[in-house]
């Protein structure tokens, strides 16, 4: 249990259903048992045959939950039976001690599962099985892109159990007696102490969700005071999730009429949007209970998302990095850090400066560029490729220019939005390297001086240029989430193995296009 928790009282709800038993060994306290049984009760689902038998036919349920508490030289562990974890405080337990233990005990080469969060298009959690133990690669972690949460296999050592799980609990599969529970917790806890595992999971401590509420509460103070004295250049909002751009109106804040409405999200805009009481009571509640609400051209809701998961914020303390991205908190090796931070930097900019967004959206802004350029830039956006049997749709790209630049387009936001921008980069650029069906339709569609010149051959390596392009209205130089700079970092790095140039760009936006609008009466239900 975290060392916050001094007391076997601190540590157990409080219910006056559970009742506590002291357990001795002769004369030696092992430690104090809470137990909460239920009433019992037929199962829910027996009403389901009532009409056909009688209930005491089925039996009854009942439930009893149990957490044996132990103190071992000031530290306290929690050793729970049943549904015994709900006996305990929410938060009162060391995150990742679990998964420590497990990666010391089991080693490199003994895993059977692992339960990981990938940061990609799509945030995916998984857990994969393999059918005998292996060495962690085999699952095909991306040691840059997974955070592990969890981990199964056997361990090294027989006496520790011939099972083990770990994740923030940790689940043994062993056989001792009560009498030897406090030696076996020792164990475990040296295991949890012993650094070792950094030898063969170097990359596990890359990225770590935090879940402790006092360590969250403590970076959330951090970030409104970072707020309130104006140290805002690693704090910014944006679009949380992918949205229809060419149906939005705007956003706002307050729904009432007159108060503005802005044509994207910026923190600045956010605060101004407060009323005096709200800004002189600033704190995380105002993040949290205030809302950010897209609507359409006509006024009607769209999306509204609490203004907090629209945050994203880099803190620096004590060697160390934290991110708050979508809603959460994350914890990131400050070496990790700099390493994707300067991969970052070394892609190029676009040697083009391309015109700055004035329109309604990504496809109206393709549409202009392409004619006002014509000699430039072709049109590929919403020119779906048919492939593979009739059933896949790919879109080769939003621009094509006549120096054979492959341009994709997105609006600026948080690290979902962008890393399913690069996603589709590198999906459209590997198909277009592959294979020669795929460039011959992608030709078809092209006006023909911009044709691709023997499309049935391979292109040569730095014939083609993929940019990513994506507009922000923040001034200076392109800044994007670390989640998202981490995706374009791999993007890039399977892209030039292809034989690609790759490069970023900003497309700035328009003075004009980032003057507020007096909010009209409008429906908004």
């Amino acid at each position: 249990m975290k060392e916050d928790f001094k007391s076997f009282d601190q540590i157990i709800r409080e219910d006056p259903l559970i009742k506590s038993f002291e357990i001795k060994d002769r004369q030696n306290k092992i430690g104090t048992l809470y137990i909460k049984s239920t009433i019992p009760s037929p199962p829910k689902w027996s009403s389901f045959f009532e009409d056909f038998i009688e209930r005491k036919s089925i039996g009854i349920n009942t439930s009893v939950a149990a957490a044996l508490l132990v103190e071992i030289q000031g530290k306290i562990f929690a050793v729970t039976f049943g549904p015994g974890r709900y006996l305990l405080q929410p938060d009162s337990w060391l995150e990742r001690f679990g998964l420590k233990v497990a990666l010391n005990s089991i080693g490199k080469e003994r895993i059977r599962t692992i339960d990981k969060r990938t940061f990609d298009a799509i945030s995916r959690q998984t857990k994969e099985q393999a059918s005998k133990e292996t060495d962690a690669s085999d699952f095909g972690l991306d040691i840059e892109q997974d955070l592990l949460r969890a981990v199964t296999g056997v361990p090294k050592d027989k006496k520790i159990g011939k099972k083990i799980y770990g994740m923030d609990s940790l689940s043994v599969l062993t056989d001792i007696k009560l009498d030897v529970m406090k030696g076996f917790l020792q164990k475990i806890y040296a295991k949890y102490l012993d650094d070792s595992y950094k030898r063969d999971f170097p990359w596990v401590d890359h990225i770590s969700e935090i879940k402790d509420k006092s360590a969250i509460e403590e970076l959330d103070t951090l970030l409104v005071s970072n707020v309130l004295t104006g140290n805002t250049d690693k704090i910014w909002m944006a679009v949380p999730e992918i949205i229809e751009w060419e149906k939005v109106g705007g956003f706002c804040f307050r729904m009432g009429q007159g108060d503005p409405e802005f044509q994207d999200v910026n923190l600045l805009d956010f605060m101004s949007s407060l009323k005096e009481h709200e800004k002189e009571n600033f704190c995380t509640e105002t993040f949290t209970k205030k809302h950010v609400r897209c609507i359409n051209a006509e006024g009607y809701l769209m999306h509204s998302w609490q203004a907090y998961k629209c945050l994203y914020c880099e803190i620096e303390k004590e060697n160390r990095t934290y991110l708050l991205s979508g809603g959460k908190w994350y914890d990131i090796d400050r070496d990790f850090v700099a390493n994707v931070n300067q991969s970052y930097k070394e892609i190029p900019e676009y040697e083009i400066q391309l015109p700055k967004y004035n329109d309604d959206c990504e496809e109206k802004y393709c549409k202009r560029i392409s004619t006002e350029y014509s000699n430039q830039f072709a049109l590929m956006d919403q020119q779906m490729i048919f492939y593979g049997g009739g059933h896949s749709q790919v879109e080769f790209c939003d621009l094509y220019s006549i120096n054979k630049d492959i341009i994709h387009i997105k609006h600026y936001g948080q690290s979902s939005l962008l890393s399913h921008l690069f996603a589709q980069g590198r999906s459209s650029g590997e198909i277009f390297q592959m294979e020669k069906v795929f460039r011959e339709k992608v030709s078809e569609k092209l006006p023909k001086d911009f044709e691709i010149k023997n499309s049935h051959e391979r292109p040569r390596s730095d014939d083609y240029q993929i940019v990513y392009a994506i507009i922000s209205n923040v001034p200076g130089a392109l800044e994007i989430p670390f989640f998202s700079k981490l995706n374009l970092k791999n993007s890039a790095r399977s892209l030039r193995g292809l034989g690609y140039r790759v490069a970023k760009a900003k497309i700035e936006v328009d003075d004009r296009k980032t003057v507020l609008k007096k909010y009209r009466k409008k429906r908004v239900f």
